[in-house]
């Protein structure tokens, strides 16, 4: 559950599957098709492994479960076009599986074996 890899696979999969009209959703103006693409985008993007693509990934899991919040104070046309409740659950899912993965992108302490330097 650490693979860059898969979490990248998560995000563009729940990105392009969100937009494809679930449970007859369909989406409303441009902002979640905006949204979908920032998730196929972050997704890619996690396929380098470096640094930034954490943050990226962070940021647009983040994007996802506040936009639920949205749409569930009677602003769906700023959501995708999913149940309110399954979106803030997916971009709380994003945020905190990216965070278990963190030790897989680039920065961070140095990896020393032992208590002697």
């Amino acid at each position: 559950m650490r693979s860059s890899w898969s979490l990248g696979v998560v995000f563009i999969a729940l990105g392009g599957l969100s937009v494809s009209g679930i449970g007859g959703h369909r989406p409303i103006g441009v902002v979640p098709y905006v949204l979908a693409g920032l998730l196929v985008a972050a997704g890619a993007f996690l396929f380098t492994k470096l640094r930034a693509s954490f943050y990226a990934a962070i940021a647009v899991g983040a994007l996802t479960a506040v936009t639920g919040v949205l749409a569930l104070v009677h602003h769906p046309e700023l959501a995708l076009p999913v149940p309110p409740a399954l979106s803030i659950g997916v971009g709380l899912y994003l945020v905190f599986r990216t965070a278990i993965a963190s030790p897989a992108f680039g920065g961070g302490a140095s990896k020393k074996k032992g208590f002697l330097p």
